[in-house]
């Protein structure tokens, strides 16, 4: 058997097999497309189908036969970057609703495909590169993006009309801005009314955000940006939401904004409404508007408010007779389902555990994926709305499960992963349970990760006990060889940002393994203020960043501390982005109870990241400066002991290098050793093959050095 390298965990074939992603299940209920790494290329994806009735998967496009890569735009560049998107090939696809059609974009061109029946047809110019595909309500129309404007073609005349003029670089049009992507994940900015009458669209100005110079050091030379990032406490893009008329090619706008402050965090198109979600700037509001089609008079159909702040979704779903709709809120302190009619008073569909998304309602249920009693698996469940809080679980395989439903109810797609597996895709039956793999993706003698089993070892689950009474989960994974009696170094692999929970019955990325099989023991915390939990354990944090964290991963390093096999004195801790914060707040309050870490693109002055997720937890630097300076990294390095190993991507334009640059003038005044790896050209995701490799390799290196 072969030990793992951290070369081959970068290169083809991709070693966690054919990972199926973004399956959609056609309106027909024929095909269930998705995408997939060919074996031969992991960094390109390409549309496969599976056919319901003959059992077979088909290769649909493979999207090396398309149009060349050829140089992304720097809204492509943008957009790429906020959805985390590191393939190419086939980066998105859409089906129409009225049978075996999809569209889809490669390489920035539109191609439509009729399922089976079809090579792709290219509808897009050749010279023309677009992003933000959508499809109307009946089919007949696509629409898109194209430098900052919006665009709509025409299916059955085969014709394309120009919705917008006036994109340029400080005006968008039915794109998201920056703070709806990066922090609201709200990934459009353009929606259809389910009979093609209307399109809704947004017309981004940030015309009035100061600029500010971000430095993007390639190798070689260097590009100044002019670049209107919305640091916290300042201003944000204005948004206007504007309705066009298809058949007249009139335009009104809508009044959606109750203050010029507030965030347009969700739009919804019903045969009845508008519906529009309005987050205050305080994050503590969130009002649900509805604009009716017709005369667009704005009725509020319900408003959700908390002292701290107010987690966005995406789970209002509308019932066939436009006035009921389906709602989840955290207004009981966990997040339950809603159902809302006729009556004031909503009926409660769940109580326990936490919904997490709706994926499928008819008239009768509704089925969602979410937690009951264990946050470390994701299960899919229905409730009918006739027996609300007798939750069904419909899932049965311990794990991580994400699915998709088809239109009538009666299977689903599951998309499931564990510890011991990799992703694989399966249809079930809802009533018999009947099960069918469409990707197996088992670790056999045949599988790519097989050469290098004998080495694998799978993660261990445990609880600590936070200081207030909370159940923390932790995921250990050790060495292959472990023996008891041995003494290990330890790596915590640290995030602890709100929003994100890595604790979890799920696939672990093959980077720990090479921490694991190097000799070291892997210990992973979801401290207080991680995601996917209840309202107290997230709001623990509020008004103060790396107080209940810091204090919650300690707890773990003590854990460690206590087991016989390990060696205290060797325990380093390591982490990205918000984990970078984590590690260097977590190596200046453990002091010389840790030896090393590695903070790779930390954040370290909360002022310089931007307003939506800052505010969000501490307010503006105006109101609340006492909280923005205790949550800084600069004034607690003083109780840096161990060694430190700071990296960061040198055109990085979510957490600027300045965060980098104030942290090591601070360390140099300060005379506090650490050693630096710098990468041009790489953003903050640094996740370019050669980038990865380098990183990773560097970063096993100091950790054996400083842990021996």
């Amino acid at each position: 058997m072969t030990r793992l390298t951290v070369e081959r965990v970068f290169s083809d074939p991709p070693l966690s097999g054919s990972v199926p992603g973004a399956p959609k299940i056609l309106p027909s209920g024929n095909w269930v497309l998705y995408l997939a790494n060919p074996p031969d290329a992991r960094e390109r994806l390409d549309l496969y189908g599976y056919h319901v009735q003959s059992k077979k998967i088909e290769r649909l496009v493979d999207a090396s036969t398309l149009a060349r890569e050829g140089e992304l735009t720097t809204a492509e560049k943008a957009q790429r970057e906020r959805l985390r998107q590191f393939t190419f090939g086939i980066t998105t696809f859409v089906v129409y609703p009225s049978g075996d059609r999809v569209a889809f974009l490669a390489a920035g061109a539109v191609y439509t495909l009729d399922i089976g029946r079809s090579q792709p047809v290219r509808v897009t110019p050749d010279d023309a590169r677009q992003t933000d595909l959508q499809v109307s309500g009946t089919g007949r129309y696509l629409s898109y993006v194209r430098g900052a404007d919006l665009y709509v073609f025409d299916c059955e005349s085969g014709t394309e009309q120009r919705i917008t003029f006036d994109g340029s670089t400080t005006i968008e049009n039915g794109v998201a801005d920056f703070i709806a992507q990066e922090e609201m994940h709200r990934y459009t900015g353009h929606w259809w009314s389910p009979d093609d009458a209307q399109l809704v669209y947004t017309r981004s100005d940030t015309g009035h955000i100061p600029i500010a110079h971000r430095y993007e050091f390639q190798a070689g030379t260097l590009t100044v940006h002019d670049q209107r990032y919305p640091y916290a406490g300042g201003p944000n893009a204005e948004v206007s939401l504007r309705v066009r008329n298809l058949a007249t090619g009139t335009e009104c706008e809508l009044p959606w904004a109750d203050d010029p402050q507030d965030y347009l965090a969700r739009v919804t198109v019903s045969n009845r409404v508008i519906a529009v979600q309005v987050q205050s700037r305080d994050q503590q509001r969130l009002a649900l508007a509805f604009f009716e089609r017709g005369d667009f008079s704005r009725r509020n159909a319900l408003e959700e408010s908390s002292h701290t702040w107010i987690d966005l979704h995406d789970n209002l779903r509308f019932q066939a007779d436009g006035q009921q709709f389906l709602w989840t809120s955290e207004r009981a302190g966990n997040s339950r389902l809603y159902l809302y009619g006729a009556s004031r008073t909503p009926l409660e569909l769940t109580r326990s555990g936490r919904v997490v998304r709706v994926v499928h309602a008819d008239a009768a249920s509704a089925t969602f994926l979410g937690w009951h009693d264990d946050p470390t698996q994701m299960h899919l469940y229905r409730v009918r709305f006739d027996r609300p809080c007798e939750v069904v679980q419909l899932t049965r395989t311990q794990g991580w499960h994400d699915a998709i439903v088809a239109s009538d109810g009666s299977w689903f797609v599951d998309r499931v992963a564990s510890v011991d597996a990799p992703p694989s895709l399966a249809r079930i039956v809802v009533d018999d349970d009947h099960r069918e793999w469409i990707v197996a993706n088992r670790l056999d003698d045949d599988h790519p990760y097989a050469p290098y089993r004998a080495h694998h070892a799978a993660p261990k689950f445990g609880t600590l006990t936070a200081a207030d009474g909370q159940r923390l989960h932790y995921r250990m994974t050790l060495p292959h060889d472990f023996d008891a009696h041995r003494c290990y170094p330890a790596v915590i692999h640290v995030y602890g940002g709100p929003g994100v929970q890595r604790v979890v019955n799920d696939w672990p990325p093959l980077t720990l393994q090479l921490f694991a099989q190097a000799g070291f023991v892997v210990f992973e915390l979801d401290n207080r203020g991680s995601g996917n939990r209840e309202r107290q354990f997230q709001d623990s944090i509020y008004g103060q960043l790396g107080r209940v964290e810091v204090e919650d991963q300690l707890l773990g390093l003590e854990h460690l501390r206590a087991q016989s096999w390990i060696d205290g004195s060797r325990i380093a801790f390591f982490g990205h982005s918000y984990g970078g914060y984590m590690t260097l707040m977590c190596l200046a309050a453990a002091g010389s109870r840790a030896r090393a870490g590695v903070s790779v693109a930390p954040v370290t002055d909360w002022s310089l990241y931007d307003t939506h997720y800052t505010e969000r937890y501490l307010s503006t630097p105006h109101t609340n400066p006492d909280g923005y300076a205790r949550s800084a990294v600069l004034p607690h390095l003083g109780g840096i002991a161990g060694r430190l190993l700071l990296m960061h991507g040198m055109a990085d334009d979510n957490v600027l290098f300045d965060n980098s640059s104030l942290l090591m003038r601070e360390l140099q005044r300060r005379r506090v050793p650490f050693e630096l790896m710098l990468y041009p050209g790489a953003k903050h995701a640094l996740q370019e093959r050669d980038v990865a490799i380098h990183r990773f390799d560097t970063i096993i290196d100091f950790l054996e050095r400083t842990l021996a």
